[in-house]
């Protein structure tokens, strides 16, 4: 009896262990649920103040004009009308302008970067084309302006009203400013954002797929189209809706070159206005006017969640199941059996009439199919060229109006100089570079974690109804306009905190909230590329749901994960519209968090739009400050934690 209690001894302490260590994980399991149901509703709560401020504040305009504000054509400030028709039309318009031009050059840089580039040349293709996002709108709105609208004017909308017919759709004075500039420039502000994200989707599908294609005699292209497109599909519908997003809400860039007449167009070169655009350009003024703004901020947001609905809708619908079409295989397949037919046909055979006319016709198959993959090649190539040249363009006219400001050593540390016209004393962007550097470390410290706690919900948690309606929330806060985030911000520091209205806390905060649905979303499509038998592979080795999570799934899509966060904080770190209500216009540096703070996106919004020399330079010296920072945060994400191997890449 003695030696039998002896073994029980260890034998009952080794379970005593193995309990307490199951009751850990399923507490722990219990609280990482929590955190990421309780983010999730805070997100939610977050959303309805937002919509319930606009409603509360539309409902003078809304008793005032009705229904008939939708489609109503007249702006008229005196008269006291109020008409959203042409701002409503204006917007669908230039979003669908961005993404007709914008998504297949996109999809273009994503496969090559990710498929068919020389693989030494992905990293640094992959840099050019993120950095592309992180360019503050104001620096796109004012690269649009002196290069784009001229540009237009003088070559590309001449020689379309020659080629329309009299009322066309391209007819009209060649003024440069329009639709079609406006809908040019956002495209080239979303080709980044879309770019980015669609490489991380088809980077994230298993390697095992492409070479199981190119085991049956794909070419490149063909694997591509046939193993990857399919498996990525989400990821990339994901990404256009952020895209779609980005050219929804974005406000400083269209403001400066849709020329901002507010009635409906006669073609797309005429000039007109968008719900952000509208806003900007009116909001301040009291009265009834301003309760309109915010019923346009309303009917935008309405809008978003409309589009994101019938997006999901139609991934529901286009749900693929994994599986790769087989036509572009199934002819070169059987014209290999055909020759392995007649490789053992005996000696003497005559060789069939059918044989000649398959080898007549293999090797132009052949020819054919390589000729497809070069010329693809070539064109893949060339959208990656597309999307970067913008960027070499707008730093060459950075480099040309305020180039010579970098060489001063003091232009980084010294305070910013007062505007002046002529024997101007030089002066620095010190306190913008701290300020901007405060905000965004700020934002960062709270956007990127609830973000990513709300992506692990919606994809480990939400797969239900509720989780669903959710994801389109999300997506909506994805197509609100800054301005009105900043406008929020305003108001709640107003209510509840008059101290503190304009101060680093609450431009932070904003900036958060701008931050927010990007990393969720982007985290959530990260973490769905993940194949399933990874996590399978876990539960079978005894893991816990919530470390699986953790330790494996956000392992395996660290890259993506980084992508995600890069854009959002890029997004943050050039806001304009929404630190103009929560920082204030201030050039001086750190007083504390309580008090105001320069930063680099208003002042280069404030100083491009001057006609003080001295100020433009430093603005354009600014912008290229601003992408050394960015190209500096990216370089240092990526190398340290080594994410440009995904494991689906090649």
């Amino acid at each position: 009896m003695a030696v039998r209690s002896e073994e029980e001894g260890p034998q009952a302490g080794f379970a005593a262990r193995i309990g307490r260590r199951i009751a850990w994980f399923r507490w722990t399991g219990r609280v990482v649920r929590a955190g990421t149901v309780a983010t999730a509703v805070g997100i939610l709560l977050l959303a309805a103040a937002i919509a319930a401020l606009l409603l509360e504040n539309s409902l003078p305009s809304i008793d005032r004009s009705g229904l008939p504000f939708l489609w109503g054509s007249r702006w008229d400030y005196s008269a006291g009308v109020y008409g959203a028709g042409p701002a409503i039309f204006g917007t669908l318009l230039t979003s669908a302008l961005a993404l007709l031009v914008g998504v297949p050059v996109a999809l273009g840089v994503a496969i090559f970067t990710s498929e068919l580039a020389p693989r030494r040349a992905r990293a640094a293709l992959a840099y050019l084309v993120d950095l592309g996002a992180m360019v503050p709108s104001v620096v796109y709105g004012m690269w649009g302006l002196l290069v784009v609208v001229p540009f237009m004017s003088h070559h590309v909308e001449p020689a379309l009203d020659r080629l329309s017919p009299h009322g066309g759709i391209f007819s009209g004075p060649p003024s440069g400013l329009g639709y079609l500039t406006a809908g040019l420039v956002l495209a080239v502000m979303v080709i980044p954002t879309i770019g980015a994200l669609s490489r991380e989707a088809l980077r994230a599908v298993p390697r095992d797929r492409r070479e199981a294609a190119l085991g049956l005699g794909a070419t490149r292209w063909e694997a591509a189209r046939i193993a990857v497109f399919g498996p990525a599909a989400p990821g990339i519908l994901s990404a256009v809706i952020l895209g779609l997003g980005r050219a929804l809400g974005e406000t400083i860039a269209v403001v400066l070159v849709i020329g901002n007449v507010c009635r409906y167009p006669t073609s797309l070169l005429s000039g007109g206005c968008t719900i952000p655009s509208q806003i900007v350009n009116y909001f301040g003024l009291p009265g009834l006017e301003q309760s309109a703004l915010y019923e346009l901020g309303l009917v935008l947001f309405a809008l978003s969640l409309a589009i994101n609905i019938g997006a999901r809708v139609f991934l529901h619908w286009w749900h693929e199941d994994g599986e790769a079409p087989k036509r572009l295989l199934r002819r070169p397949g059987h014209s290999r059996l055909r020759l392995a037919a007649r490789a053992v046909a005996p000696a003497g055979v005559a060789v069939p009439a059918w044989w000649t006319r398959v080898a007549a016709r293999r090797r132009g198959r052949i020819l054919r199919r390589r000729a497809i993959s070069r010329a693809m090649f070539v064109l893949l190539a060339g959208a990656v060229v597309v999307a970067v040249y913008p960027l070499f363009s707008l730093a060459h006219t950075a480099v040309d109006n305020g180039g010579a400001v970098l060489l001063r050593p003091s232009f980084y540390t010294e305070p910013i100089a007062p505007a002046c016209l002529r024997d101007c004393t030089q002066g620095g962007i010190g306190p913008a570079i701290q300020g901007t550097l405060l905000l965004v470390g700020l934002a960062s410290g709270i956007g990127l974690p609830v973000g990513v706690l709300a992506g692990i919900y919606l994809s480990e948690y939400g797969r239900h109804r509720w989780g669903r309606g959710f994801g389109v929330v999300v997506d909506a806060m994805v197509g609100l306009p800054s301005l009105l985030i900043g406008v929020f911000v305003f108001a709640a520091f107003l209510e509840y905190d008059r101290t503190a209205i304009n101060s680093v806390i609450a431009g932070g905060i904003a900036l958060s909230i701008i931050m927010i649905p990007i990393v969720t979303r982007t985290t959530e499509t990260a973490l769905r590329s993940v194949p399933t038998r990874v996590r399978e592979s876990a539960l079978a080795l005894g893991f816990p749901r919530h470390r699986i999570t953790l330790r494996v799934v956000l392992g395996s899509c660290r890259s993506a994960l980084v992508t995600g966060c890069l854009l959002a904080i890029g997004r943050a770190t050039g806001e304009t519209a929404a630190l103009l209500f929560t920082i204030g216009a201030t050039t001086y540096g750190f007083s504390g968090w309580n008090h105001p703070v320069a930063a680099l996106a208003p002042f280069i919004f404030q100083a491009l739009l001057s006609a003080y020399p001295n100020w433009v330079a430093d603005a354009w010296g600014a912008a290229l400050v601003l992408l050394l920072i960015m190209l500096g945060v990216t370089l240092a994400a990526r190398l340290t934690l080594r994410t440009d191997d995904a494991p689906g890449a090649e």
